[in-house]
């Protein structure tokens, strides 16, 4: 508990000393890293950028020196930049930072907490003027006189409430219960707008400001709850059990009428947007569907003083929008010419509606962000976002469709060395995490940087990937793994079927699900991969759904799993370490929540145990997705040694010391 005790005092400490160059630079893992790594496994130059109300200045996250999160802003008129908070050294890292007005900055913050056996996020919440005076921590002294020093999350905003500036809303638990507060975003004194409720997990407002919907769960089904416009009594709107994967129901947004509730729910085996009354005097609409893919709850488009829905996503091989927002519509149309052929998303915007904030990319150009002003016409450069690129070309990234042995496409995508020295290329099949994610065409640091070695990599969204309907989905990639592992070993022989990959030279890499498909794959295929790479893979399904019940979400898991033992045992790759065909590599960080360390040490021992070449990797302080700059660029550089040895490609390919150059940088 005293961890969470000293946060204020460290945080205040640790922003004084980067400010004053007081701390010195974390240094790498590696002596001298890899050119190719540094590049692609740097996180980018900043992210989680928004403009501020008023649209002249911009806040963001960046890396610093340190390898440590920070926050800056930027004065797009004066051209400064002033460091405004930091992450605090091995305990909390800094999330995101948003306006509550144009002078108050609400700031998330994330640790992981160890209790015995059991490991779990908590989050903190910082006020801080935009010029880094007035931090403060928050809730957390309050919370501590009532007993509750630990409480567990302590930053879920759940609207800004912008007609009253002084205030948010935000979603507490607090005596067994998650209630809504309103909170002083200068002194951290609260009110209560929604008594704590033990069965809710969600809560959501309207565009005024008032709480209107709720999630609750008993742990068997969900039910969502709302109230119509002007009455205080909550009615159904909708049920499911927990162990339903299939029937996904998401309210999103209120409309432009007070009863009006964009949702995500299937139409026709997909996920689209429809348009509910909660009134209940008129029928559900269908806003927007796509006859092929899902409506993505991953691509929402929302801009303004009350984040309001402009735009749904969906991808196809690339990201699109669909948009109902009519002004937002008229402002991409006149942003796109200036980018023809680049994905461009506008995902902010000055609360009077003038300026916005956008980002262009495409396969081979990552990602820049501008501001354009809507009354001038005047497109801003802000800042090139991948600036350690420059000097490099990208590997081209194309779309494919490939046969499964029972006869059904595969969408996949394959990105090529730049060497042109003909093929084969020595190759590594990629398949991606979830399993409920997907592949598209886009910029990828991780096959990027494989390419830059000189190796083809292979992605397909196999069968149990999300995206592309239910019926693809299926029974999910742990549940029906046999169909998801076919998928894939079928994508690697048809590159070496067709002539475009050499037997000889191929191995598999993957990451967390990728991971646990690699490691499967090399067991099931033993003479087919040449090396197997897992990055916080599963390894024992059993051990698995045993971690997920100590969180409450057993019942689900189950499902997702199932309890026959062709799944638990025969598609667990810890207990058939025996059948591996291939060296293996194994990495994890020891603070990783989704996929708990013990999986990659019990593929390690059982490895071991069978007499089987791995090398295991464990990265202190680090969680899933391996945020540390120096962590990935080590295991970037660590992969690559480890392909070389096992493939040995031909050596100096153009593609590692590409000469031409992205496009430049801009002014943050």
């Amino acid at each position: 508990m005293e961890r969470f005790g000293r946060f204020a005092r460290s945080l205040c400490f640790y922003l004084l000393a980067l400010s004053l160059g007081l701390v010195a630079p974390k240094a790498s893992l590696s002596d001298e890293p890899d050119p190719a790594a540094v590049a692609f496994g740097s996180h980018p130059a900043v992210w989680n950028a928004r403009l501020s109300p008023d649209g002249k200045r911009v806040v963001y996250l960046r890396m610093h020196e340190t390898d440590l999160p920070v926050a800056e802003v930027y004065d797009i008129e004066q051209r400064t930049v002033k460091l405004i908070v930091a992450s605090t050294k091995d305990e909390f890292d800094l999330t995101r930072c948003q306006w509550a007005t144009n002078d108050r900055l609400l700031c998330s913050f994330y640790a992981i907490y160890q209790n015995g056996s059991l490991m779990y996020p908590v989050t903190r919440l910082v006020g801080v003027d935009a010029d880094g005076t007035s931090m403060k921590v928050l809730l957390q002294e309050k919370l501590a006189r009532q007993g509750r020093a630990a409480s567990q999350f302590q930053d879920a905003i759940i609207d800004l409430l912008p007609s009253h500036p002084e205030h948010v809303l935000i979603a507490i638990r607090k005596r067994g219960g998650k209630g809504v507060y309103r909170l002083n975003i200068e002194s951290g004194s609260t009110i209560v707008e929604e008594r704590p409720y033990s069965s809710v997990g969600t809560w959501m407002t309207d565009k005024q400001g008032k709480v209107r919907i709720r999630a609750r769960s008993n742990g068997r089904e969900f039910k969502f709850e709302a109230r119509a416009e002007g009455t205080r009594n909550w009615h159904l709107i909708h049920e499911q059990k927990l162990s339903d994967l299939h029937q996904r129901y998401e309210p999103i947004s209120f409309g432009e009428e007070p009863n009006d509730l964009f949702v995500r729910k299937p139409h026709e085996g997909r996920q689209a947007l429809w348009l509910e009354d909660l009134s209940g005097e008129r029928a559900p609409r269908l806003i927007f569907s796509h006859p092929d893919v899902d409506v993505s709850r991953f691509l929402e488009m929302r801009t303004g003083r009350d984040r309001r829905l402009v735009a749904v996503g969906y991808v196809t091989d690339r990201p699109h929008y669909h948009f109902f927002d009519k002004k937002l519509a008229r402002v991409h149309e006149r942003i796109e010419p200036y980018f023809d052929g680049h994905s461009v998303k506008v995902f902010d915007e000055s609360w009077d509606g003038r300026f916005y904030l956008l980002a262009v990319a495409s396969e081979d150009f990552p990602s820049r962000l501008f501001r354009f002003d809507s009354e001038s016409n005047e497109l801003l450069p802000l800042v090139d976002r991948f600036p350690g690129l420059r000097g490099w070309s990208l590997a081209p990234m194309k779309s494919l469709a490939y046969p499964a042995r029972d006869g059904t496409l595969i969408p996949a995508y394959l990105t090529t060395p730049l060497d042109r020295r003909g093929s084969p290329y020595p190759t590594v099949v990629l398949p991606h995490g979830g399993p409920r994610a997907r592949d598209m065409l886009g910029y990828d640091w991780l096959p990027q940087y494989l390419a830059a070695r000189g190796y083809q990599v292979l992605q397909m969204n196999y069968r149990g990937s999300s995206g592309l309907g239910e019926d693809w989905v299926g029974e999910g990639g742990f549940r029906d793994w046999r169909t998801a592992l076919n998928d894939i070993t079928d994508g690697a022989q048809y590159l070496v079927d067709t002539g475009k990959a050499s037997p000889e030279r191929l191995c598999i890499v993957g990451w967390s699900y990728g991971g646990y498909a690699a490691l499967l794959s090399g067991i099931e295929e033993p003479d087919l991969y040449r090396c197997v790479v897992s990055i916080a893979g599963v390894s024992d399904l059993r051990a698995l759904a045993q971690e997920w019940k100590k969180y409450g979400g057993g019942k689900r898991f189950a499902k997702m799993i199932g309890s026959d033992s062709d799944v638990l045992r025969a598609g667990s790759p810890a207990r058939r370490a025996k059948e591996m065909g291939a060296p293996t590599l194994l990495f994890h960080g020891d603070e990783d929540i989704n996929v708990r360390l013990a999986q990659s040490k019990k593929m390690h021992k059982a490895l071991k145990r069978a007499g089987k070449e791995v090398t295991f990797i464990e990265y202190e302080e680090v969680e899933h997705s391996l945020r540390r700059n120096a962590v990935r660029i080590d295991m970037l550089e660590r992969i690559g040694d480890f392909l070389d040895t096992h493939t040995q490609p031909r050596s100096g390919p153009e593609g590692a010391t590409a000469s031409v150059a992205s496009a430049g940088g801009g002014g943050l």
